[in-house]
């Protein structure tokens, strides 16, 4: 038998074997360094919290609330004015340092808030500032600082009055253009009283689209579009558009797509929904192909010929 060394090519066709072997052998290390690594999403921060500082009348209940968030077996010591609390919490007059340690292992997580007990409204305050071009928010205070006052009730014109949430906010809901007038109450006083402008504004958004997440070809879409009035002017016209987009069939071109627009009057007063039916019967075939796939479905909002708004949901048919 003829040794392979002496065969030039055979010994040809093994160097050259060698040499593809090492170089899959260089990409494989090399390659990983040089492409992109995926991003790896860091871990959420432990979290503690027991609410923003509050002013109560005297004699009123408060309730503590806790939010605790990625931290694993949590043990809780809770602090007022520096003694250990159990069971039910009572503040007497004055001012409170209210503390709550969690416990994790060797970790210790901690929240603090104040609470303040007052008998009469002296200190207790109320700003408001705008929200959006068509609502106001207001915020109580307590010797200046921004304090959930607890009770305090805000009625703006005619509507029913609106009390703080527990940071001592309240917003309104979207008004006409116009001067509008508001009072604060507490404890069966006026805490305070004013007016504000709305200037004219022409908006709106789409607020949800429902579809369902699944149909079957030859079932019949009985989706919704609603669209919510934003500004401070009632909303006479609009236009929606709608793409639809077969992405299994996408290679296809407009054949994979559908388009459909459509104009409405609705009527919309500032804060009020506006719903458009979505009614439309999936086709069983189309040029003898059952049309399964993922299929996008983007809604544009179009005010004044101009997109304010655009949503996309996704949907599959089987």
């Amino acid at each position: 038998m003829t040794p392979i060394s002496k065969n030039p090519i055979l010994a040809a066709n093994l160097l050259y074997f060698l040499l593809i072997l090492l170089m899959s052998l260089a990409s494989a290390l090399v390659l990983p360094s040089i492409l992109p690594q995926p991003e790896k999403t860091p871990p959420e921060e432990p979290y503690v919290s027991i609410g923003c500082d509050r002013v109560i009348w005297n004699g009123d209940d408060l309730k503590l609330p806790v939010t605790v968030r990625n931290i694993e077996n949590p043990q809780y010591q809770w602090t007022i004015d520096g003694e250990n609390a159990t069971g039910a919490i009572n503040f007497d007059m004055g001012e409170h340092l209210v503390i709550l340690n969690v416990k994790s292992g060797s970790n210790t997580y901690q929240a603090k808030k104040t609470v303040i007990v007052v008998d009469s409204i002296n200190g207790i305050s109320l700003n408001d500032a705008a929200a959006s071009v068509s609502q106001r928010r207001f915020q109580t205070l307590y010797n200046g600082r921004k304090t959930g006052v607890k009770g305090v009730f805000v009625s703006v014109d005619s509507n029913p009055p609106q009390e703080v949430n527990s940071c001592g906010q309240v917003t309104t809901k979207p008004l006409p253009a116009g001067q509008h007038s508001w009072n604060a109450e507490y404890q069966g006083k006026t805490l305070a009283s004013g007016t504000f402008d709305i200037k004219e504004a022409t908006m709106a958004e789409l607020s949800r689209i429902e579809v369902a997440s699944k149909y079957t070809a030859g079932d019949t879409v009985n989706g919704k579009i609603i669209v919510m009035n934003t500004g401070s002017t009632t909303l006479t016209q609009l236009g929606i558009n709608t793409l639809v987009i077969n992405h299994k069939f996408e290679w296809m071109g407009d054949a994979a797509r559908m388009e459909y627009s459509g104009n409405y009057n609705p009527g919309i007063k500032p804060g009020d929904e506006y719903t458009i039916p979505i009614r439309v019967t999936i086709p069983a075939e189309v040029k003898g192909i059952r049309p399964a796939g993922k299929y996008s479905i983007t809604i544009d909002l179009v005010l004044n010929n101009q997109v304010v708004d655009r949503k996309v949901v996704y949907t599959r048919v089987e």
